[in-house]
């Protein structure tokens, strides 16, 4: 296939291998060498702008039919399962949001409704989150490279993509926020209590007056907690 468009058509922390390849990889949080043939490979930061230049550039090129999700998750944002609540359920249709996503802003709003069905339709997501060995992501491209169905029966859809650097949307905190999802500490919004967040129980761990900023950066969310 001769694509029409320079490929990939968004930049990002991404390299190129071979376009016709069958093989997208997403290691998330941290960039990794894999010894392997696939079309690209790169990382994805965040859960809604990051999320957005994967989907772009993997459906504007219908030869990509698996996509490997691998590498360190993202705190706060929790990239890896965003991604894959998206491939899964999808976006609410009126606000945006993808489905169940456990991210901080989990919103797909620069890739139209038509975009993110073909992305789903496309791709087999293959989950390795957490998975830092290239011997092991390696391994997987090899073994799907021989199940390659073939270039996606729709064709390339490309799609011209501007995110703004500051978003319109506002975000309000009706329940409780997780500050550092690993170790379960989270700010009780009723409260503006950070505690940590148990089994059956919510421990009081450091009582304080906090302020949560929201900013939006091109880059993505960016949540920031202070104490007054």
């Amino acid at each position: 296939m001769n694509l029409e468009h320079d490929w990939p058509p968004v930049s990002g922390d991404y390299e190129v291998k071979d376009h016709s390849s069958c093989i997208a990889i997403c290691t998330l949080g941290k960039k990794i060498e894999v010894d392997a043939d696939y079309a690209i490979i790169g990382t994805c930061k965040t859960e809604n702008i990051g999320i957005e230049r994967v989907i772009i550039n993997i459906i504007s090129n219908p030869n990509i039919r698996f996509l490997i999700l691998s590498g360190p998750e993202v705190p706060g944002h929790l990239t890896g399962r965003s991604l894959s609540a998206l491939y899964h359920n999808g976006v609410d249709r009126d606000t945006r949001k993808i489905i169940d996503a456990e991210g901080a802003i989990p919103y797909i709003e620069n890739v139209p409704l038509e975009g993110i069905d073909q992305f789903r339709k496309q791709i087999e997501l293959i989950e390795l989150i957490n998975k830092n060995d290239p011997s092991i992501i390696a391994a997987k491209a090899l073994e799907l490279l021989s199940k390659d169905p073939g270039e996606y029966a729709n064709g390339a859809m490309w799609i011209e993509f501007k995110a703004a650097v500051k978003s319109s949307r506002k975000s309000s905190m009706s329940g409780d926020v997780m500050l550092l999802p690993e170790y379960g500490v989270i700010l009780d919004s009723s409260s503006s209590l950070i505690t940590t967040q148990q089994t059956h129980a919510t421990v009081s761990e450091h009582p304080s007056s906090t302020v949560v900023e929201v900013q939006e950066e091109e880059s993505g969310t960016i949540l920031f907690v202070r104490e007054v």
